[in-house]
């Protein structure tokens, strides 16, 4: 089956790098400008899988999505230790010429981008991990849960194993909107992609993976953290202690959603991680300003808050050459032809940078220009717009 439930899983390359001796990778590239990001397989899931829940990011990013050692169209090998997928990570981004990216793991995988991420941090961009299996625990129930997958593709073999998993990682409002067609396809899918020899020497190779909050404590990249709050592994408690282990991290929580955040909720799996990576390129532009900082952008106002809304809509639209040189605060943002996604992340930006939320009785009419925009948050957010240009006055 080609596409259960309209997801597509097909090969459409024959795109492999040697990494090893005797493994070569399948890998997949989309996108053609912006910020490199990464995705890592967990043991479940091929490469193809990805290209249904990264179109979006695709559109301002270059996606990396490549298949495991033992894994769809990479190399098989019956004896795997756990730092080889570690060390194919490494030869991968060499050999593609990749000198820095953004990391993004799901459940097991995110240990392969923890262990990455720490002993090559200088790789790293920062750090996105999705519905992690490495909690701030000393792993007790996660290393149980993967011996009890093992028995279950062991002395079952893949259907035994689907069936394991579905009700772990699957929140109950999916299940129901799945039926038994999204159950049964899903079933021939994975069942199919997956042969039961490779998936349990991979399976076997996990275990070896360290627990520990200590190890969290290692990472020094930005990172996020984004959970499904039905996701079993994971509630408010341990999540904010993985939030004091890790000193530059943010916790996202998708409602109603379990361990797979992209599978069940997509749109709002790509919005977090680009919602991520902006705040990031935001935060670098302010510690050290780049071309808006020279004389177009001193030209934008010389009043301090529409000066900052001109140098937070350059950096949302940094790939455009036509926005003008002066001026930008009293011209109509609708001349401009802002895209409905740039006008959002300007808005999110805004609530970023002064500490603020926009109201939902906002008039339409204030979002003519940034001065009028300028105008609305001294009338509405004072305290907000004195307090963050003062903290910006004494940085």
């Amino acid at each position: 089956m080609d596409r259960p439930l309209g997801v597509d899983i097909r090969y459409t390359s024959e795109q492999t790098l040697k990494v090893s001796d005797d493994i070569e990778l399948y890998y997949e590239v989309q996108g053609e400008q912006g910020p490199h990001v990464t995705l890592v397989n967990n043991f479940f899931i091929i490469a193809p899988i990805w290209r249904n829940y990264t179109a979006e990011l695709a559109k301002k990013n270059r996606v990396l999505t490549y298949d495991l050692r033992n894994q769809g169209a990479s190399s098989l090998k019956a004896d795997v230790d756990w730092n080889d997928h570690v060390l194919d990570l490494l030869a991968l981004l060499d050999g593609l010429g990749v000198a820095q990216t953004y990391l993004v793991g799901t459940s097991t995988s995110a240990f392969i981008c923890r262990d990455f991420a720490t002993a090559y941090p200088e790789r790293v961009s920062g750090l996105i991990m999705v519905g992690p299996s490495c909690t701030p625990s000393d792993g007790l129930k996660r290393r149980a849960t993967e011996k009890a997958c093992i028995n279950s593709l062991a002395n079952g073999g893949t259907k035994a194993l689907w069936d394991h998993l579905y009700s772990v990682v699957f929140a109950e409002d999916a299940m129901r909107a799945m039926g038994a067609a999204g159950y049964l396809g899903l079933r021939e899918a994975f069942t199919a992609v997956h042969p039961a020899e490779p998936m349990l020497a991979n399976l076997k190779s996990a275990l070896q993976a360290a627990d520990g909050p200590e190890l969290l404590s290692q990472i020094k990249v930005p990172t996020l953290l984004l959970l499904g709050d039905q996701d079993p592994l994971w509630e408010e408690d341990n999540a904010a202690e993985a939030g004091r282990l890790v000193e530059d991290s943010t916790t996202v929580w998708l409602p109603g959603v379990g361990h797979l955040p992209y599978m069940e909720d997509g749109d709002g799996f790509q919005v977090a991680i680009q919602n991520f990576l902006d705040q990031l390129a935001l935060r670098d532009a302010e510690v050290a300003p780049g071309p808006q900082a020279g004389p177009a952008a001193v030209q934008d106002s010389h009043d301090p808050l529409t000066a900052k809304l001109c140098e937070l809509l350059r950096i949302v639209v940094a790939d455009r050459t036509d926005l003008p040189e002066s001026g930008l605060a009293d011209t109509l943002l609708s001349t401009i032809g802002l895209e409905s996604w740039a006008f959002t992340q300007l808005l999110g930006h805004i609530e970023d940078a002064l500490g603020m939320e926009w109201d939902m009785d906002v008039p339409t009419e204030v979002f003519d220009s940034l001065t009028s925009i300028a105008e609305y948050l001294r009338r509405h957010h004072a305290a907000a717009v004195t307090a963050a240009l003062s903290k910006g006055e004494n940085q």
